[in-house]
């Protein structure tokens, strides 16, 4: 069910609604109109913090594109204070988009995580292998018309 709050659509039978709407107490980073963040309570490391918009959606295509603007403007000042009060020695953006991409909770969120030096997280991969053919068809399938 859908419902309006704080001037915000939210989701009854989701959890970030429900943290935007106080039914769930957080550990509030900031928070304005549009954007929340707050401490990830299963953090990978310490300062980890996600930003969900306060308008419930599930993924980044089913937003608006100025909430989608205010939520990054929200990770830039996240970030901008770790980089001062976190002796961080770089982080990661994350954002998970469907199941298979790990998405746990079906509203749109970013994860800031912090990292630090032997921190014992690795994020690299084996990639994928294109060649020159392949890289030139995907970037005509992909290319963004404005």
């Amino acid at each position: 069910m859908t419902n309006k709050v704080l001037g915000c659509y939210y989701m009854d039978d989701c959890i970030f609604c429900r943290i935007i709407n106080g039914e769930i107490p957080s550990y509030t980073i900031y928070q304005d109109k549009k954007t929340l963040a707050f401490l990830d309570i299963n953090p990978n490391t310490r300062g980890h913090t996600l930003v969900i918009p306060k308008k419930h959606a599930k993924n980044i295509i089913d937003m608006e594109d100025t909430d989608v603007e205010a939520l990054f403007r929200t990770v830039k000042k996240v970030v901008s204070s770790m980089k001062v009060s976190l002796d961080l020695d770089g982080l990661n953006l994350v954002v998970n988009q469907g199941e298979v991409a790990g998405q746990v909770i079906h509203h749109f969120h970013c994860h800031i995580i912090p990292r630090y030096v032997d921190d014992g997280i690795n994020y690299s991969s084996k990639g994928y292998s294109s060649s020159t053919e392949e890289l030139e068809e995907l970037a005509g399938k992909i290319s963004v018309n404005i």
